[in-house]
């Protein structure tokens, strides 16, 4: 078992929660139907226990909303970096859905955005 796998050991592990942690929980907990869940009591090794523990849990509300990015796509470092197959796929399938051409190349920030736009013509 690394230090990884035991969020108690991590130097920073009673810091509090990132706010990527706690916009995961949120989400995760609606998903879930966890109404109960407060990211913002949560240490960090806490939020990674939690997390761990909502991800284990049937899927209650499919459609609970992640919620706006937390970072904005025109700030990222790599956002000129070539999408991520990830990115062209979801790109790719909500193109065809709305009858566009499906884009070769794209970087990580307009992919990004596409899918923004993507989501809401289609409304996937």
């Amino acid at each position: 078992m690394s230090q990884l796998d035991n969020p108690s050991q991590w130097a920073t592990g009673s810091d509090a929660p990132t706010e990527k942690q706690k916009s995961f929980i949120s989400t995760l907990a609606s998903s879930k139907g966890a109404s109960d869940v407060d990211p913002s009591s949560l240490n960090k090794s806490e939020a990674s226990a939690k997390i761990n523990e909502l991800k284990g849990q049937p899927t209650q509300n499919a459609n609970a909303s992640a919620g706006q990015p937390i970072q904005d796509p025109n700030t990222w470092s790599t956002g000129d970096d070539q999408a991520t197959g990830k990115q062209m796929g979801y790109v790719a399938v909500m193109a065809k859905e709305a009858g566009e051409k499906v884009p070769s190349q794209m970087g990580k920030t307009e992919a990004s955005q596409k899918i923004e736009d993507l989501k809401e013509k289609t409304g996937m």
